[in-house]
């Protein structure tokens, strides 16, 4: 049975988990530490994931990879639909990363999760993180007000992605694509979601066994 590394926040690891459960495919989930850069190289040679494990001890890493490896896995007939010009709906994500990232990433270690079950891994992602934003997350998080109201307009603008009942209640490779960062922005307490997106974002977690952090949100 394959094992699935990730952490429980990446947008990169839920791409892996969408698939693994989509498809229907048995295997582990295991959720590293933040600061677990051992595990990492010992499996791929680098600190990254999520990381697919096979019984035979080889691994692989990069999610979009992993997903392909996955769909080759799964059952005759299952495949992903194709891809169909993702940047659509990612360009509004494109257009306000530095606020999703000053919204989310004070929230990560502030929120209940596997990959922080320790000081030190918190410690390790807030050292790195607040790098990335040139600021600490207490600042983070005090302009939350002002971030939230950026990201709400973009994904006010944002084109609403087909639900998977007007797919024969398939996923594609959009969804891969798109769905994991409006998973995360769950986290938001009270973010605007237009009607239409929610339901896609609900409508997605449901169909393919994702955790959404709306009962969790701060």
């Amino acid at each position: 049975m394959p094992t699935l590394h990730q952490y429980l926040h990446c947008p990169f690891c839920v791409r892996a988990d969408m698939a693994a459960n989509y498809f229907g495919i048995e295997h582990k989930k295991n959720y590293l530490l933040n600061d677990d850069a051992e595990t990492c190289d010992k499996l791929i040679g680098a600190k990254m994931v999520p990381i697919l494990e096979f019984d035979d001890g080889t691994a692989m890493g990069e999610s979009l990879d992993i997903v392909a490896k996955l769909e080759a896995m799964a059952p005759e007939g299952k495949k992903l639909l194709p891809k169909v010009e993702p940047e659509k709906y990612t360009c509004h994500f494109d257009n306000v990363s530095g606020e999703i990232n000053g919204l989310l990433f004070p929230r990560n270690v502030m929120i209940e999760q596997p990959e922080f079950a320790t000081e030190s891994a918190k410690d390790y992602f807030r050292t790195k993180k607040e790098k990335t934003l040139g600021m600490s997350f207490d600042e983070a998080f005090s302009n939350s007000t002002s971030y939230k109201e950026r990201v709400e307009a973009a994904l006010a603008e944002m084109p609403v992605p087909p639900l998977p009942a007007q797919q024969m209640n398939q996923l594609g490779w959009n969804d891969i694509m798109v769905f994991p960062i409006l998973r995360n922005l769950t986290m938001v307490k009270d973010i605007n979601f237009p009607d239409a997106l929610d339901q896609y974002v609900h409508a997605v977690a449901d169909l393919t066994k994702i955790q959404l952090y709306t009962d969790v949100a701060v």
